[in-house]
Parts: structure tokens; C-alpha cells; sequence
């Protein structure tokens, strides 16, 4: 393991994006298909949140996709949106962090995912998960 290695060799690059004009009931769609747990929210190429798999579950108890699919999609659509629900007051890195840098903000705040940004624009995405496998290979 390098001292310094950079977070580029760790951060997701190949990145599911949503916009503002997207669907709750579409985001839902992605997370059951991709399996993943964090979706950043862009305007171009810039961040502007990110919407987290328990966001979408803050506003679903659960009851609603015990309905029918397509009815609990609209209910989903007609309770909130992707700018009601995102976080927008994100910490972030830039593309020249190290993995530490990364894993002092994970270990010390209550959230599992860091966007990479590169000249204000979104890059990637490290996760606690991206982190762990890293250390695993190391030991």
C-alpha cells in the first residue's frame, strides 16, 4: 500500500448521474437495478447534490411498494423530488486528494460516499465500500 496513493486508482469514474428534472420513481428504478446506494445530482458536469439510497427510504416507510409497482411510483413522484430530497451541502474531494484524505472524512462524519471533483466538475465518487476493498488488497 503507497503512503500517498491517489484517489483516482480508487473512486468510481464510470458514474449513474441524475438531474433535477428526473423522477424519485426513476431513481428508485436505478438503485434496484444498479444496486448502488449513491446518485450524484448534476446540472452539466456540475455537482450540484447527491441522493443516497436512504434518502429514498426517508420518504418510503416501506408501505408504498406494497401496492402496485406502477401506483406506488406515481405516489413516490407526487410526494417529493429529486430537489426536495437531496442532500446539497456536500464535503467533496478534488483529484488531487490521497486515499487518507478520504478516509478521515468517511471515518468521522456520518456518510458513506465523497464526491471527486476535477476543475469544479464532477470526476467520481468514493465510497466506504471503494475503501475497504482497497485495504483489503493491502493485507
Amino acid at each position: 500500500m503507497k503512503k500517498n496513493e491517489s484517489i483516482t486508482h480508487i473512486m468510481s469514474k464510470d458514474l449513474t448521474t441524475i438531474t433535477l428534472l428526473d423522477s424519485l420513481s426513476k431513481v428508485r428504478a436505478i438503485f434496484l437495478e444498479q444496486g448502488g446506494h449513491h446518485l450524484p445530482v448534476v446540472e452539466g458536469k456540475k455537482l450540484i447534490g447527491l441522493l443516497s439510497y436512504t434518502d429514498l427510504q426517508r420518504i418510503d416507510s416501506g408501505e408504498l411498494y406494497k401496492q402496485d409497482p406502477k401506483q406506488a411510483d406515481a405516489l413516490l413522484d407526487n410526494l417529493s423530488s429529486i430537489k426536495e430530497t437531496m442532500t446539497r451541502n456536500l464535503t467533496t474531494l478534488t483529484t488531487q486528494a490521497v486515499v487518507r484524505d478520504a478516509t478521515e472524512i468517511l471515518a468521522n462524519n456520518n456518510f458513506h460516499s465523497v464526491p471527486v471533483l476535477e476543475n469544479d466538475e464532477l470526476a467520481g465518487i468514493v465510497t466506504s465500500t471503494d475503501l475497504l476493498k482497497y485495504y483489503l488488497k493491502a493485507y
